[in-house]
């Protein structure tokens, strides 16, 4: 937790120059937002996988350019090997985030999010499966890179720690890259 903290502030303090003035071109109020990420979760040591592959979908709406509510679906999957058994694990978590983006005077919008959802996790070995739902808590940060004349499309980058309530409490963090597309004005 203390690393990803560290990471967030990072990025932010990097970007301070660019706080103060105001967006050209990228985000409205009113926009939309589609993307797709595919990145790696480190997933927590209690869990018995090293990391995995993720994929995500996510879809937003902006009520002003500051303030983004968002729909994520993420789904990671790993394997292991235990006394010889291959043992495969699906992780999928339905989010939604509250983001906040800093106002940059370029394309470039970092932005910090907070989120609430499930989690759910499916195990599977040797023909058998077993599987647990529970609630999810993700915060993060990134940053969207617009391009194209009309700054329509963007390439974004995230990082995120999600906590998941099983019963014991699990700490994964997840770090993705993808294309994300602006919908509207």
């Amino acid at each position: 937790m203390k690393k990803l903290l560290y990471v967030m502030a990072v990025m932010v303090l990097a970007s301070v120059p660019a706080l103060a003035a105001t967006q050209q071109g990228t985000i409205q109020e009113g926009n939309g937002e589609l993307g797709v990420d595919v990145g790696s979760t480190n997933m927590d040591s209690d869990t018995g996988f090293d990391s995995g592959t993720s994929l995500a979908v996510r879809g937003g709406y902006f009520f002003n350019p500051a303030w983004e509510l968002e729909g994520q679906l993420a789904s990671s999957s790993a394997d292991t090997d235990i006394a010889g058994t291959n043992v495969d694990g699906t992780f999928r978590t339905y989010m939604v985030n509250g983001v906040y983006n800093f106002k940059t005077p370029k394309a470039i919008v970092p932005y910090v999010l907070a989120g609430v959802g499930m989690a759910d996790a499916e195990v599977e070995a040797n023909g058998l499966s077993t599987s647990d739902n529970a609630t999810a808590f993700q915060v993060g940060g990134g940053s969207r890179f617009f391009f194209g004349k009309e700054k329509r499309a963007a390439l974004r980058i995230d990082i995120s720690m999600i906590q998941q309530q099983f019963d014991t409490t699990i700490n994964n963090t997840n770090i993705s890259a993808g294309f994300t597309w602006r919908l509207g004005k």
